[in-house]
């Protein structure tokens, strides 16, 4: 059995014992009645292998009878006769426990010398044996207050009325009286029961109702947290109108810990019937990278799931030259999308982009750079070339420009909600706010936060081969700003913002464990516990 007791917390009794105690050359000793000298002889020199008469380094300690349980500071070292070598020269408290005789205590100044104790002839000191445990093990259990070690273990307690608490991670506190009797011997155990766990449940799209287990917990709107959840498995529901029921069945609640769960909602019919047309004719159309063929006079008709898609309109330059390629993000919602009075237009060559761009090719970055800048917003090589504008301030170590440049892009409708733009605008505004002034940073970081927060509500929208690396890196971002925005301005609302998107992340993050590298998962590790720090220290 393990006896950290006295050696945690120093508790100690105050009774005292008359017992026979002759120490050899230290000063302070306790003295007490005479032994016999042969008497004496015959019991310290009984294994003389292991002691030396007068050896000042070690404690000898013996009982008649023998097989007493000897505890020296709170630790038990053994049974008599016993020979104790590793003391300090501080004071020590020694206690002898015999089932059917009692306990027995006496201090000694230094690390040596010699007890003997005859059990028959001396009165314990009114301590009794209590054996403490729990299911399951390990909990820390405080006596009266004071901390005794982690079960199981014994200690001797001083007769009286006794309160024992058990304390373990993921369990109730516990705690039991105990009554202990001179010289006798107690069991405390105790049955830990588990704490109540929680549920954070995060519907994508928002929306709809969830149950736990059968039972309506709240709207989808937002993240649904769940308390007073029993450990063990839970069924979790979302329903939506329009959308097929989410579903799990075995979500495990571990005790004392928050499980999130992401439940994805589907529509009903999952997929649409889609006629696409092209202006000029004839392009060849890739959607999500595969190559669905050529847009002719009827145009082009396909079945593909509902939702986001990447689509690429490509003209052959040999046929009928003069046009860029387009590269869009187009959504199917209904049954049947007809695009014939609404075709994709691809864009016309603008002469300033083709120029800009060559210069470009040359590595000239400047004189590229002004060209670019010269394709006019109405213009369908518009935002091609301010793409390439970017390419150029980033080769060029302009990082502060960035933001702006992203910003006029996100102005136009159409890019608007492209998630790949808005994770770059959140990422080029903490660049650009690390080299800027207080109030610039705080401004740029805001700004950041709002093309983030786009980005990561529309999870569809990013091109399918990359969509869950980006948008957990998107979720970063948010991470990441959140923090800095807290440190920069103190308001509580980004601390809590920050630790709910790292919530998130990590909840993605299950789904699609090996979309990042592990050095981002690392990093974010890092961040999540500072944000938890700040939010402790913010709690008080």
């Amino acid at each position: 059995m393990r006896n950290e007791f006295f050696r945690r917390s120093g508790f100690l009794g105050a009774a005292t014992a008359a017992v026979w105690l002759a120490v050899a050359g230290v000063a302070g000793a306790q003295q007490a009645a005479p032994v016999p000298a042969e008497a004496a002889r015959e019991e310290v020199l009984a294994t003389p292998t292991r002691y030396e008469a007068g050896d000042l380094s070690v404690l000898s300690v013996q009982s008649r009878p023998e097989g007493a349980r000897v505890f020296v500071d709170g630790e038990e070292r053994g049974t008599t006769p016993v020979y104790v070598r590793d003391l300090d020269d501080g004071p020590h408290e020694v206690i002898l426990y015999l089932d059917g005789f009692g306990a027995y205590r006496q201090r000694v100044d230094g690390p040596g010398g010699r007890i003997f104790l005859d059990l028959g002839a001396e009165h314990g000191v009114g301590l009794g044996l209590v054996t403490v445990s729990s299911t399951p093990p390990d909990a820390r259990v405080e006596v009266d207050g004071r901390r005794a070690g982690l079960t199981p273990f014994e200690i001797p307690l001083e007769a009286g009325d006794h309160t024992l608490r058990f304390v373990r991670e993921g369990y109730k506190d516990a705690e039991r009286p105990v009554a202990v009797a001179p010289g006798g011997r107690r069991e405390v155990s105790v049955v830990l029961e588990p704490r109540e766990g929680a549920l954070l449940v995060i519907a994508s799209p928002a929306g709809g109702r969830v149950l736990v287990d059968g039972r309506d917990v709240g709207s989808a709107d937002e993240p649904v947290r769940v308390d007073g959840v029993p450990p063990g498995l839970h069924a979790v529901e979302v329903r939506r109108d329009g959308y097929r029921p989410w579903r799990k069945q075995d979500v495990a609640v571990p005790s004392g810990r928050t499980v999130t769960v992401l439940a994805a909602l589907l529509p009903e019919r999952d997929y649409s019937w889609v006629r696409l047309f092209t202006d000029p004719q004839g392009a060849r159309v890739f959607l999500d990278g595969d190559d669905l063929g050529v847009a002719g006079p009827d145009g082009l008709g396909f079945k593909a799931p509902k939702g986001a898609h990447s689509l690429r309109l490509v003209l052959d330059p040999a046929e009928k030259p003069g046009y860029l390629v387009l590269e869009s993000t187009v959504r199917f919602e209904r049954d049947e999308e007809d695009f014939r009075d609404r075709p994709f237009r691809l864009p016309p060559v603008d002469e300033n982009f083709v120029t800009g761009r060559t210069l470009l090719g040359r590595g000239q970055l400047e004189q590229a750079l002004a060209f670019l800048g010269r394709v006019p917003p109405d213009h369908p090589s518009y935002g091609e070339a301010r793409l390439l504008v970017l390419d150029v301030l980033v080769r060029l170590g302009r990082a502060a420009e960035i933001p702006g440049e992203l910003g006029r892009l996100l102005e136009r409708p159409d890019q608007a909600n492209n998630p790949v733009l808005n994770t770059a605008m959140g990422y080029w505004c903490l660049v650009a706010a690390r080299s800027g002034a207080p109030g610039e940073a705080a401004a740029l970081l805001v700004r950041g936060l709002d093309a983030l927060d786009r980005a990561v509500r529309t999870p569809e929208l990013f091109p399918p081969d990359v969509r869950d690396a980006l948008h957990l890196k998107a979720l970063y971002y948010a991470g990441l700003t959140c923090e800095l925005l807290y440190r920069a301005a103190g308001e509580a609302r980004y601390l809590k913002k920050g630790v709910q998107t790292w919530d998130i992340f990590f909840a993605r993050l299950e789904s699609s464990p090996d979309a990042l590298e592990p050095e981002w998962i690392e990093r974010a590790e890092r961040h999540r516990r500072n944000l938890g720090f700040l939010a402790k220290k913010l709690a008080g």
